[in-house]
């Protein structure tokens, strides 16, 4: 009989804020699914951003072979993804919120949809309808403007969410004849950060400056030093921190519905079972100077990765390192479907069934960044072991070296201390990838993007497939609050704080 597999994939959540982890949540469904399952404690994306990893994800091919380096680009509906395979099965697949699609192909495979998206679906940013829809938090969507507004009160993305599990309890009690594969998309943990009020206040209590928040690392390079927000003051980290923290225990309240549904759907319809919940990237919410993704470090660039079910080992940790890319691979052997051809990624269904995971595999993310200097930039990360190397193309005198187990953190690098291991990864990665190459073919997609939005616009812009249904208040500013009053780029930053208990208390 074919499994009945569920695919919960959240957006933006570090897996080291969870309970137990190094920066504590209350998770007590996340908790439970590693105790009944097994979990993939070094899991990485192959990119730490939305569209690049998500569509890397579908495909089981590294950036790299996409050539999708950024949020504004797509895969060629000729690129066969996971979903096609599992259809070709005899699958229904379905997608109940979010998955980023870009352009005119909004299912990659899907076979239906039952919840729309919370972002836009065409090339060019709707801004009247945004700010129409989200408010005060339209801008607070991007990196560089994520800590304008801070808090505890309602938010477009805990509404959105909520609407999101609603449609899959409401999908999961009709009856289907096919075996399913059903993947529920969440937009939180992801910014704004604003978390319901009584999840944000209760984890200010106890926020703590993280030791790198000032960002004044020497050994930075240029990409990450392109991402530090210049203008942070402590009373915005504890406040991010604490707003972070409140939208990973809502996330946990969402996993524990869709379990508990899906669990009711297969025990009706006599099926074995599948969960699994992972997400795209993570945040490293102000660590290194740094909020939300793009970034190598630990924080930005681990994901959560969690199965449990039927034929699952339970309460099986997995320490070696995996990827995102492994999902594919992974649903597919799982459920008997064919395979792609030549994937990047590669099954984990005999560890989830107790063997041992490969040790000594080497896992590697990529992005390709625009810098003020201008032009495009390749970096890199590649883990092996307990070390992490990350390096900048043209910035290579600060390459960097960590090891990742005894300084979780990232606090010291051990580049130069380490000589012939640094040597060893930046050879590795250098035969891996053609920097220069990988640099033109963003130029490139980056050209054709700008004539497709240009197109767009003339047509009437592309906004079909997002909910928009919010209430008045989920788009007003939050009844705890720190709001940015200066938010143009290249300003100094004043803040304002209302409704907030004193935090240095």
């Amino acid at each position: 009989m074919s499994p009945d597999i569920l695919l919960f994939i959240s957006d933006q959540h570090a897996p080291q804020y969870q309970a137990g982890g190094q920066m504590p949540v209350d998770t007590p469904n996340l908790a439970a699914l590693r105790e009944q399952g097994t979990a993939f404690d070094a899991a990485y994306t192959p990119c730490p951003l939305c569209v690049p990893a998500r569509m890397a994800m579908l495909s089981g091919l590294s950036p790299y072979h996409t050539a999708i380096f950024t949020n504004n680009d797509t895969l060629p509906q000729t690129t066969p993804t996971f979903l096609h395979a599992m259809a070709a099965a005899g699958y229904e697949t379905v997608l109940v919120g979010r998955m980023h699609f870009i352009g005119p192909d909004q299912r990659h495979g899907f076979t239906r949809r039952v919840a729309p998206d919370f972002t836009n679906s065409g090339w060019v940013r709707p801004q009247k309808a945004l700010e129409q829809d989200f408010g005060v938090h339209t801008q607070t969507m991007g990196y560089k403007w994520c800590i304008d507004v801070v808090g505890g009160g309602a938010s477009p993305v805990v509404c959105y969410d909520d609407m999101v599990l609603d449609a899959l309890e409401q999908y999961l009690a009709q009856p289907h004849s096919k075996p399913q594969l059903i993947v529920v998309g969440t937009y939180g943990p992801h910014f704004p950060y604003v978390a319901p009020p009584e999840l944000f206040l209760k984890y200010l209590k106890t926020a703590q400056l993280p030791a790198t928040w000032q960002g004044n690392e020497p050994w930075l390079n240029a990409q990450q030093r392109n991402l530090q927000e210049p203008n942070t003051r402590a009373e915005i980290v504890l406040a991010c921190q604490a707003a972070y923290k409140g939208l990973v225990e809502h996330t946990d309240g969402l996993i524990g519905r869709a379990r508990a549904a899906f669990d009711v759907f297969t025990q009706n319809r006599g099926t074995p079972a599948l969960f699994g919940y992972l997400s795209d990237h993570g945040d490293t919410v102000g660590e290194h100077g740094i909020y939300g993704k793009k970034s190598f470090f630990e924080k930005s660039v681990r994901i959560p990765m969690v199965f449990a079910g039927s034929g699952v080992a339970a309460g099986q940790r997995i320490t070696a390192p995996v990827s995102l890319l492994d999902l594919g691979p992974t649903v597919c052997d799982w459920a008997g479907a064919d395979p792609l051809p030549e994937p990047d990624g590669q099954s984990l269904v005999a560890v989830l069934r107790g063997e041992s995971a490969d040790a000594d595999r080497t896992v590697w993310s990529e992005i390709v960044d625009k810098l003020p200097q201008g032009g495009w930039t390749y970096s890199c990360m590649a883990r092996h072991g307990q070390q992490k190397f990350i390096t900048c193309h043209r910035d290579e005198i600060h390459n960097q070296l960590f090891d990742v187990i005894a300084d979780p953190n990232e606090t010291t690098n051990l580049a130069d201390a380490q000589p012939d291991e640094t040597a060893a990864f930046a050879a590795a990665a250098a035969r891996r990838v053609d920097f220069a190459a990988a640099e033109a073919l963003q130029k490139r997609h980056a050209a054709a993007a700008a004539v497709l939005a240009k197109a767009e616009t003339g047509a009437g812009g592309d906004d079909r497939e997002r909910y928009r249904d919010y209430p008045s208040a989920a788009k007003e500013a939050p009844q705890y609050c720190v709001t940015n009053l200066t938010s143009a780029p290249g300003k100094s930053q004043t803040y304002e704080f209302y409704g907030l208990p004193d935090v240095n208390n």
